[in-house]
């Protein structure tokens, strides 16, 4: 829920309600209930309010501690807040709201952030200010489901909020694209995770960590208070590595159920996205069984259409799917409006688009909660890519026998004919362009491993760890912005922590199972995420439960592309020095991912330094796009 803004100066500069206000705007979607304003010597906070958990005014943000020490202005969900009230009230501190922000704002003022922050199990961002010390604290959740960002000002202050665009929007802005990341956008990679953006100077406060802005020294101290790597546990690994199958099936029964059931808590309107895949189907299938009536919506993408198995899902739970038909036409002319929501070009998640379809139509039945399947696929290795992988490694292996040979022979010809990825250059680009963070992810998950565990399963457990930590925070991302763009909050049951530290811990058998069956062509011989499957086999239809991923599909790569005067004098152009005949060399192939890619690398680039307004960006494109 909600988005936050703020200002600190560093020493004796002023800030003012005005300029918080007007920072608010750019990201008001994300609070059409409610807003306000706090400000002290040299310091700001804003607030936009989706209003879910304790609906009256007695939840209003930025709210002020008892003791009148700390402000919070705080975005999401603390979903043990009830446990932590009644520790707060074993302490005698009194809370007089019904909600979690109050909780939250108390239990700072109680024990500080540095100790708050690891007691909170939920979605948050949260922005502190300490008006005696004069520090501000900034803090993310551990997966990173809600979004924080900063900058330095050029006196040495400290701009942050939920959105880029409440920092760089601004009147008067000067935020410049990082080049560096724009070229590892093209290359397919997501700029949505570690603390790299696609704008100069521009940062985003990492999952799990905790950032103090001190005023007086104008200082930033950063420093990680959570990892998911904490959640390794080898004594319960060996406790799963020993139980009968159907006891670990049991369990992770059980986790998802708590998920779901954690999930549901809310005093607005809650819904379920029904994609028609595995996951979504057993979320709504246990968020029915909590709440008869819960509605189901679900995004038909034509030419990649998934409504039939939603259809047979909301049939076998006897509740009526809420569908909207996403054609060619539709994805086009959302692009701009999807692109400014997302604050950058939406390369990585081509399906943002029918995703934003999907909330729209939620939101305009009243829907401000919208429960979703990620998580899933990265802690039970669900990816088709991934379930191969053990047996694209024996054949590598196989493979470096007769290349060693050759590399005795001749160097040359072994790069020639058995090229290492971490040989390609624009591996390397990409490597640069994001500090490096995928190895700093990996080289976490390698070190707190844990040592008592079999190969398979130490192999298993580092992919799950680095997906969770890498892809899976783009996929949050996504579903926190576009959910956001219509006042919708998307809650994830698959990340509680009662699901994700047993999966974290879960022998390789249970996620990745060899068979005589060949269940996917993608894959056969090899279930994947088997444990969640078993558990959908007891509650879904056969046939949703073995349904292979398709992963929300869109396939409008293989149809859209536009003229060259749709990139004349801008911004590609610019930026990559090209000419006419250049860049009608880029399109030559005509439609494909790559063409798509600088479309959508385009409409951010004219929108976000151009200053072209989406309905503008919305008209160029009904002029010069085919599909």
């Amino acid at each position: 829920m909600c988005g936050l803004v703020g200002r600190c100066t560093h020493a004796d500069g002023t800030v003012t309600a005005g300029e918080i206000r007007e920072a608010l705007e750019p990201i008001r979607h994300r609070g059409p209930d409610a807003d306000g304003v706090w400000t002290g010597p040299g310091v700001g906070l804003g607030h936009v309010r989706l209003s879910i958990l304790d609906l009256s005014d007695a939840a209003a943000q930025p709210m002020r501690s008892a003791d009148g020490r700390w402000v919070l202005a705080f975005n999401g969900e603390i979903y043990n807040f009830r446990e932590l009230r009644d520790e707060l009230k074993a302490a005698g501190v009194e809370v007089h709201s019904t909600g979690d922000t109050e909780v939250l704002l108390e239990l700072i003022a109680l024990h500080g952030p540095a100790a708050a922050f690891p007691k909170l199990e939920g979605d948050w961002a949260v922005a502190a200010w300490d008006t005696r010390e004069e520090t501000l604290t900034l803090g993310r959740d551990v997966h990173g489901v809600k979004p924080l960002y900063f900058t330095k000002t050029p006196d040495g202050g400290l701009l942050f909020g939920s959105e880029i665009k409440a920092l760089v929007a601004r009147r008067g802005g000067t935020a410049e694209p990082s080049v560096a990341s724009i070229n590892a956008a093209l290359l397919g990679y997501s700029m949505t995770w570690g603390d790299r953006t696609l704008y100069k100077g521009v940062f985003a406060v990492r999952p799990g960590e905790r950032l103090v802005y001190d005023r007086r020294k104008g200082t930033i101290d950063r420093s990680l208070f959570a990892r998911i790597t904490d959640w390794v546990d080898d004594s319960l690994y060996r406790e799963l590595s020993k139980a009968p199958s159907a006891e670990v099936v049991r369990r992770v029964d059980e986790a998802i159920g708590a998920g779901v059931r954690s999930r549901l808590v809310s005093d607005a309107p809650l819904a379920c996205l029904a994609s028609g895949g595995v996951d979504s189907s057993l979320i709504s299938t246990l968020a029915a069984r909590e709440r008869a009536d819960v509605p189901l919506y679900h995004a038909d993408v034509v030419n990649d259409s998934e409504r039939p198995a939603a259809e047979a899902l909301a049939k076998a739970l006897g509740l009526k799917l809420h569908a909207v038909r996403v054609t060619d036409a539709d994805i086009v002319a959302s692009i701009p409006d999807v692109t400014w929501f997302n604050d950058g070009p939406l390369i990585y998640h081509l399906n943002a688009l029918p995703y934003y379809a999907v909330c729209k139509l939620a939101s305009a039945d009243g829907i401000k909660v919208l429960l979703s399947g990620e998580g899933s696929d990265e802690y039970m290795i669900g990816y088709p890519d991934q379930a191969l992988k053990p047996v694209l490694d024996l054949i590598g292996k196989a493979k470096a026998v007769p290349r060693s040979w050759l590399a005795a022979l001749s160097p040359k010809a072994a790069k020639l004919f058995w090229p290492h990825p971490e040989d390609t250059f624009a591996q390397r680009l990409v490597e640069l362009s994001s500090g490096f963070e995928s190895q700093l992810v990996g080289g976490r998950s390698g070190a707190s491993i844990g040592e008592a565990i079999q190969r398979r399963d130490r192999r298993s457990r580092i992919t799950s760890l680095d997906l969770a930590q890498s892809h899976l925070v783009s996929l949050l991302h996504r579903n926190d912005r576009l959910g956001m763009a219509w006042g919708l909050e998307a809650r994830f049951p698959f990340l509680a922590p009662e699901f994700t530290k047993l999966a974290v811990n879960l022998p390789d058998r249970y996620k990745l199972r060899r068979t005589l069956r060949a269940n996917d062509k993608r894959h056969p011989f090899i279930v994947d995420k088997w444990a969640v499957r078993e558990v959908a086999a007891h509650r879904l239809p056969q046939a949703l439960a073995a349904r292979p991923k398709r992963g929300f599909p869109v396939s409008i790569s293989r149809r859209l592309t536009v003229s060259a005067k749709f990139f004349e004098d801008g911004f590609v152009a610019d930026m990559y020095g090209l000419d006419d005949t250049a860049m009608a060399t880029a399109l030559a192939d005509g439609p494909s991912e790559w063409v798509t890619r600088l479309i959508l690398m385009e409409v951010w680039g004219q929108m976000f330094f151009r200053g072209v307004s989406r309905e503008q960006m919305g008209e160029i494109l009904q002029v010069h796009a085919t599909f």
